[in-house]
């Protein structure tokens, strides 16, 4: 099932969520810009991306969520910026995947560049290319080292993980195993639908 979290203009104009408290965006910050620029903005991932409470300490973890998938309207859009919360300060990339061969494997995309947290909490970073989506579409993760984003355990929620190498440009999907576990992470697309509309008229 997929979800779908709208951004509101407070919601663009707050900076982390949850427990860790809110504060005014930077100026800089790429959200506000890209709605600002008039671009159509959306999020997939959690609502509240401080909720994790655990750490998981295997290095070379790729992470594929199932649950929260990307909307067919944003088929054509980008991804361009994410956010999630850090509990350790190790890498971490973006990943942004479709089924293929009958959902025997994952393609691969795009991804962003690797990333260290600039500091525990939340943190949010633009990507340098934004990464083109094809509908049907998910998101992931690659942790290299030990977890730096925290997950929750909830009833029913379908993550696929893998401890085994990194591949690209496909991954098969016999390298994964299915764990409740809800990462704190939200990507950040837009597209041009409401903005191209509007210039119709």
């Amino acid at each position: 099932m997929s979800h779908l979290h709208r951004v509101g203009v407070a919601g663009l104009l707050l900076w982390g969520c949850g427990g860790g408290g809110t504060q005014d965006a930077p100026s800089d910050d790429p959200v506000v810009h890209a709605y600002a620029a008039g671009w159509h903005v959306d999020t997939v991932g959690v609502n509240n991306i401080a909720e994790g409470d655990t750490i998981n300490l295997d290095v070379g973890l790729t992470i594929i969520e199932t649950t929260r998938i990307f909307p067919p309207e944003a088929d054509g859009g980008e991804v361009f910026a994410w956010e999630f919360e850090a509990r350790e300060l190790t890498p971490v990339k973006l990943l942004i995947v479709r089924a293929v061969d009958g959902g025997k494997d994952f393609e691969l995309l795009g991804e962003s560049p690797m990333v260290v947290p600039r500091q525990l909490g939340a943190n949010r970073f633009e990507l340098p290319e934004a990464i083109p989506l094809q509908y049907p579409c998910l998101f992931g993760l690659y942790m290299p080292e030990k977890g730096a984003i925290p997950f929750r355990k909830v009833r029913n929620w379908k993550t696929l993980i893998s401890t085994g190498p990194f591949q690209r440009p496909y991954i098969h999907r016999s390298k994964f195993a299915m764990y409740g576990w809800r990462y704190g992470v939200r990507v950040f697309w837009r597209n041009a639908v409401v903005q191209q509309a509007e210039g119709a008229g």
